[in-house]
């Protein structure tokens, strides 16, 4: 599979040398050249004719507002090794140091996911992006989580170009009058590059807060009226900066024609060059760059720099004086830092010594996909003071709960009627998954997710950690009514026949009768749905469609939830990974939507368990 890749990109940077020497041959090409740029060597004008470019892109996408560095594995030859990757700080250093005359630093979008947004609504991410100087910012879906208002705001900040080509905000819009572009020219020299910008509608419109107000159109005809308007310029060498994920990358590299680059994001995928990444233990989805022909036939080179700020594209194109990609190369180069850690012989991750680090910093410095970068003091001076008022909000209280809530995974019997038993605790983190979630129906949680219960008195930011301790993300799954039942069945009969029992399903405006000894089909009984326009309760459709919001670990069939897994595999768009920590929703259900801040008692009439017996 691997030489086939390699020779299917031999083949198509073959065929643009080749294309570029006939074109520069061609009459065609002569004859479009300017009269003056024939007579300059006689002579005959000042201006100078069309001159190659070496243009380096600098790119990153989808950070979630990960603003700090995270602790990172990797395998370096035999050994674990436990790192420091990425941060905005390492990001805006390294892009100092690869930083040329002819560099455009660009990103393709995606805020939301820390406690970074939750508190400061994009602001600090976008003080950071001054920062680095981005010549280019492509909004993503979740740029809109905090409503227009708050978008608008954003973009009056920004000291850099933002692009939306096929978003059109109305007068009714915050975003009116708001400086979106479609597209940004940039002059090296006299050698004009556009980019152009464009992100995915329906994802944009079912996930998140955007309004009636703004108004969208076809990502394709959008990016191709913005090709025609560049030419129009004058302008032959063009990059798309795209939000639609690699897959409609890919997809719209080949009906378009007049695109040689495009810098993607959405889809968080790692992209490798020469196995430098799948050598540490990783699993890149595709190569760096990804190459595939345009709708002439004509390679168009595809890239993606991972996530979470754990990294940096770095792409090296070269156009010939026709403005056609004669060379395009680089890589995904993660950003890694001490300290590292070692496992000892128990298995567990120790401080390496010094003789240990210098070997491990040797072993690094030989695989270009890794860089050693410490922080830059600029970008960590912007994000100081943020980082100081988190912490100290992570150590505050933010509510308090009325009353004890249990948190026992496997439900003991109970009538109808009766105080209902089991975990009220996943109930209300299944609770704030649907309130952060407004465009989902019903939301699931396993029991096992959820590592604490609810105790009377305080409740912290810390707290809501040590609850939901796991780098598990907000997810949703289209289902049919039938599928809901299923996935409730699979979870039961995971809990109840092996040893997980932390996979027994809770739920918000879901509930059910649980018959424990029964065979699988025959536990979940008549499943109820509340309707969140209504509030009343009604039975379960099982040719309807609904949107379900679980943790992204469950979403993929973990812990038992094949149903969930199954649909995906059978149509991938039924699923959508927020990415947003699956915490997040529990500390804004405190912050935000509680009266007061106040869990209040169990209401047993929402609990997802009517009976268990």
């Amino acid at each position: 599979m691997a030489e086939g890749k390699t020779a299917r990109l031999a083949v198509l940077q073959a065929r643009a040398a080749l294309h570029s020497m006939i074109s520069l041959l061609s009459k065609k090409t002569w004859a479009a050249l300017p009269l003056c740029a024939l007579l300059a060597a006689c002579g005959g004008s000042n201006e100078e004719a069309p001159r190659a470019l070496q243009l380096r892109l600098l790119h990153t996408n989808d950070h979630h507002s990960y603003l700090d560095g995270q602790a990172a594995d990797l395998t370096l030859q035999t050994d674990a090794v436990r790192v420091q990757m990425g941060g905005m700080a390492r990001v805006a250093a390294a892009i100092k140091a690869l930083r040329t005359s002819n560099t455009l630093v660009l990103n393709s979008g995606e805020l939301n996911g820390t406690l970074y947004f939750s508190l400061f609504k994009g602001e600090a991410d976008f003080k950071l992006f001054n920062e680095m100087g981005l010549d280019a910012y492509q909004i993503g879906n979740h740029e809109f989580d905090e409503g227009e208002a708050v978008l608008a705001q954003r973009i009056g900040e920004a000291k850099f170009p933002i692009l939306a080509g096929n978003a059109h905000p109305t007068e009714k819009s915050p975003l009116f009058g708001a400086k979106l572009q479609p597209y940004v020219i940039k002059d090296y020299g006299g050698e004009r590059v556009g980019v152009i910008g464009v992100l995915k509608v329906a994802k944009t419109v079912g996930s998140s807060m955007v309004t009636d107000a703004v108004k969208f159109s076809d990502e394709l005809q959008s990016v191709k009226a913005s090709v025609a308007e560049l030419q129009g310029k004058g302008i032959n060498k063009i990059v798309l900066l795209s939000h639609l994920g690699f897959d409609g990358d890919q997809a719209i590299a080949a009906k378009l024609s007049g695109v040689d680059v495009i810098i993607g994001g959405d889809t968080h995928d790692l992209l490798d060059r020469d196995g430098e990444l799948k050598s540490l233990g990783l699993a890149p989805t595709g190569d760096y760059p990804t190459v595939r022909p345009d709708a002439q036939g004509k390679p168009v080179y595809i890239a993606q720099a991972w996530e979470y700020a754990r990294g940096l594209g770095v792409l090296d194109v070269e156009f010939n004086p026709a403005g056609e990609v004669v060379r395009a190369q680089g890589r995904t180069v993660l950003l890694v830092d001490e300290p590292f850690q070692i496992k000892d012989g128990k298995g567990q991750f120790v401080a390496a010594d010094a003789g240990k680090s210098a070997e491990l910093r040797q072993r690094m410095a030989q695989n270009p996909g890794l860089r050693l970068q410490a922080p830059d003091a600029a970008a960590e001076a912007v994000l100081a003071p943020y980082r100081k008022q988190l912490e100290a909000f992570q150590k505050q209280g933010i509510g308090s709960v009325s009353e004890n809530m249990g948190f026992e995974r496997i439900p003991a019997p109970f009538a109808a009627g009766q105080r209902p038993s089991g975990s009220y605790a996943a109930h209300v983190v299944a609770e704030s998954f649907l309130q952060y979630s407004p465009k989902a129906d019903i939301a699931i949680q396993n029991a096992g997710g959820v590592r604490t219960g609810f105790l009377q008195g305080g409740f912290s930011t810390a707290d809501a950690y040590l609850m939901l301790p796991f780098s598990n993300t907000l997810a949703t799954v289209q289902l049919s009514g039938a599928e809901v039942h299923a996935v409730l069945e699979d979870a039961a009969d995971y809990a109840l026949n092996s040893t997980s029992t932390g996979a027994f399903p809770y739920a918000s405006h879901l509930r059910y009768d649980v018959v424990r000894g029964a065979a699988k089909g025959q536990r979940i009984l008549n499943l109820e749905v509340k309707s969140r326009s209504s509030g009343q309760w009604q039975a379960l459709d099982r040719q309807a469609r609904y949107k379900v919001v679980t943790n992204s670990f469950t979403a993929l069939g973990k812990d038992g939830y094949t149903t969930f897994a199954t649909a995906i595999a059978r149509d991938a768009s039924v699923h959508e990974d927020l990415k947003v920590a699956y915490v997040v929703p529990l500390v804004e259900l405190f912050t935000k939507r509680l009266p007061a801040g106040r869990l209040p008692p169990l209401l047993p009439s929402d609990y997802p368990l009517k009976s268990v017996r």
